[in-house]
């Protein structure tokens, strides 16, 4: 049964065909064959460990063709040779003392026993284990069906063990292949996996879209990484497959930052652990005390990488392990300092991200301020120039000369033009406030375009400009609020009849189609340039043209339009020359 001693009724699909490369399957079929032939047996086989089983390889024998693939589990083979007669590197076990487990997985040759003490038995088992350096099984060499019907001799069993010792050989150097293989396929996946995360938008949701990627690449129980913040402090994470607790590294902090940035200005990574404690930075006391702290926290090795963008570190991230007995590979440190380069950039990433909100933030918060201040302002000089301008109207009705009357008028002019100024800062500072309120409701364009019409009909036939309309049959419905949109859309007629000259035309028009409406208040006066349209929008703007200077505005009824505009989710373009007028078009969604 020993050739076949990995058969099983059920098969580890294309386990012998996928493994390794085909050179080392075809060695290992050569040496199956060799050790065969040389030994006198007629069946043989070698098997690797896959996971808890050993699975068949390469085989020599007719017999045994279909066998590949076949399994047997480690626990079972330990179980039988440790019945097993010790043979030097080989291990026997006679028919009478296999156990029936083990025949669930094998196979038998269909030979003859021979009789007497030393004929071989069907059920007769002669292997040769395969183990590494620590000891662990990684292999496994059978053979059955001797062609004298006897058992091994001295000279055999030899030429068996020097067979068996390049069969572990071969067999070792191929799963170290395959395992550095893996292993750079996993840290390339690794890496990639780090790069996908860098769009997302914060250091700590990279950091759990990549983690298990990068601790299971690198065959870690944990990992832990610290990003060091522009005003000195850091910020932490640890992530752990197996549940390990959270180490806490405060009474390290110093002697991590500095080695942090020692390693990323020398591009260095390094391994911590008992037999690995000569690294650059540290002293022999630093290094006992580092070991001291991960031995307290149950951690045998460490490999400590870099993180930074450009000259500056940025932070670091230590790759964790609970053993110490797999050294740490040179392409596990080059695959290492690359991620800490990535992350380094993710790190950095995230600082410029953290920068801006606190400026956007700031910025909101003068805002508000802003709004705050103009409102207290705002509120406080209404109530006396109510005063003033109350008082200046009884003046009208006393027996005063024509020069103090004219001078009356003048001031009532002057304090109206501030209540002007005062009722635009109020407006502004409402339809600025992201938090006031806003219910928009239904409400048919063409009758607000009527009413500010009629508003603006004496200011317009006073200087003999005509006001058109152009206004579909059907209602113009959008959603916002009345008062608002009248106070756009009347900011827009009084601009275009300032800037208008005597005796010309104004027309208003509206167009609609599915999704949209679109106002358009045409005139045909000063124009603007295009140095000044840039800055329409700007509270407090002036135009530049001093024709334009020359009739009387606060410089707010645009700002105010556009905050509106904006409030009702539309947008607004101008299209304008210098001496040819001016079209101003609102677009809002239609309702």
């Amino acid at each position: 049964m020993g050739a076949g001693v990995a058969q099983s009724r059920e098969r580890v699909v294309d386990a012998a065909q996928s493994w390794s490369d085909a050179p080392t399957r075809a060695s290992l079929r050569v040496l199956a064959e060799g050790a065969a032939a040389l030994a006198g047996f007629a069946q043989s086989a070698i098997s690797v460990r896959r996971g808890d089983a050993l699975v068949v390889v390469a085989t020599s024998g007719p017999e045994l063709a279909d066998l590949h693939g076949t399994w047997l589990p480690v626990e079972v083979l330990e179980k039988e040779l440790a019945e097993a007669d010790v043979w030097g590197d080989l291990r026997f076990v006679p028919h009478d003392r296999v156990g029936d487990e083990v025949l669930a997985y094998s196979h038998v040759p269909d030979i003859e026993p021979v009789d007497g003490p030393d004929g071989w038995h069907p059920l007769d088992l002669l292997a040769a284990p395969l183990y590494d350096d620590d000891g662990t099984l990684r292999g496994l060499l059978t053979v059955d069906a001797p062609t004298d019907g006897l058992r091994p001799g001295p000279l055999q069993r030899e030429v068996l063990a020097k067979y068996a010792g390049v069969a572990r050989s071969s067999v070792l150097l191929a799963l170290e292949r395959e395992e550095l293989a893996e292993r750079v396929r996993m840290a390339t996946e690794a890496r990639q996996m780090v790069r996908r995360a860098m769009g997302e938008p914060s250091l700590d949701l990279v950091i759990a879209a990549c983690r298990g990627a990068v601790v299971s690449s690198f065959d870690a129980s944990g990992m832990w990484l610290s990003a060091f913040h522009t005003d000195g402090g850091t910020s932490s994470t640890w992530f752990a497959e197996d549940g390990l607790p959270q180490p806490v590294l405060d009474e390290l902090d110093e002697l991590l930052v500095r080695l942090a940035n020692l390693y990323w200005a020398e591009q260095y990574v390094a391994d911590f652990s008992v037999g690995r404690t000569d690294h650059p930075g540290m002293s022999a006391v630093e290094a006992a005390r580092l070991l001291d702290f991960l031995d307290q926290i149950h951690i045998r090795s460490v490999l400590f990488v870099p993180l930074g963008a450009g000259v500056e570190c940025l932070g670091f991230l230590a790759l964790a392990r609970s053993s110490d007995s797999r050294p740490w590979t040179d392409m596990q440190r080059q695959a290492a300092l690359d991620i800490g380069r990535d992350l380094g950039r993710a790190v950095a990433n995230a600082r410029q991200l953290d920068t801006e909100r606190a400026l956007v933030n700031r910025l909101r918060d003068l805002d508000g301020y802003r709004v705050e201040l103009v409102n207290t302002v705002a509120h406080e000089l209404r109530n006396p120039l109510t005063s003033v301008v109350g008082n200046l109207e009884l003046l009208e009705d006393e027996g005063l000369s024509d020069h103090g009357r004219r001078s009356v008028e003048s001031a009532i002019r002057g304090a109206r033009r501030i209540e002007g100024v005062i009722d635009d800062l109020l407006t502004m500072a409402r339809v600025s406030d992201p938090d006031a309120a806003f219910d928009p409701e239904p409400v048919d364009l063409r009758v607000v375009v009527r009413g500010v019409e009629d508003e603006c009909a004496h200011a317009a036939t006073s200087r003999s400009i005509t006001i058109t309309t152009a206004l579909p049959d059907a209602p113009v419905v959008v959603a916002g609020c009345p008062e608002e949109l009248h106070r756009m859309i009347a900011n827009l007629l009084s601009n275009a009849l300032k800037y208008s000259e005597d005796g010309g035309t104004v027309t208003i028009g509206l167009a609609v189609d599915d999704e949209h409406v679109a106002l358009d208040v045409v005139d045909h006066g000063l124009g603007i340039s295009e140095e000044d349209q840039g800055e329409l929008f700007r509270e407090f703007f002036r135009s530049h043209n001093p024709e334009a200077l020359s009739r009387p505005g606060s410089g707010l009824g645009l700002v105010i339009v556009e905050r509106i505009v904006r409030r009702h989710g539309g947008r607004i373009a101008v299209d304008s020359a210098l001496g040819d007028g001016t079209t101003m078009t609102v677009t809002l969604p239609a309702a």
